[in-house]
């Protein structure tokens, strides 16, 4: 956790910086904007690679026997009129 950590709060600063670069370069609107397409594109890759990545983790769930675990905590989180 801790190296996520670092990495997040680390990184965090330099996407500042880039962001304060390209609104005075581009203006604050096209920034925004970039921004967003990137967003939608890191999404769109995601989405892409979910099937494999879902393959290559299930035999290591089944493996270590957690399946039934996972799949009791996604019923349970799906229940309509559940609070948390």
């Amino acid at each position: 956790m801790s190296f996520y950590t670092m990495a997040i709060i680390g990184i965090a600063p330099f996407g500042s910086l880039l962001a304060g670069f390209l609104a005075k370069t581009i203006g604050t609107p096209a920034t925004i904007f970039t921004g967003g397409l990137a967003c939608l594109a890191g999404s769109l890759f995601f989405l892409r690679k979910l099937p494999e990545m879902k393959s290559r983790v299930r035999p290591v769930y089944e493996k270590i026997g957690i399946i039934p675990e996972v799949a009791e905590g996604i019923q349970t989180a799906t229940e309509p009129g559940q609070r948390y």
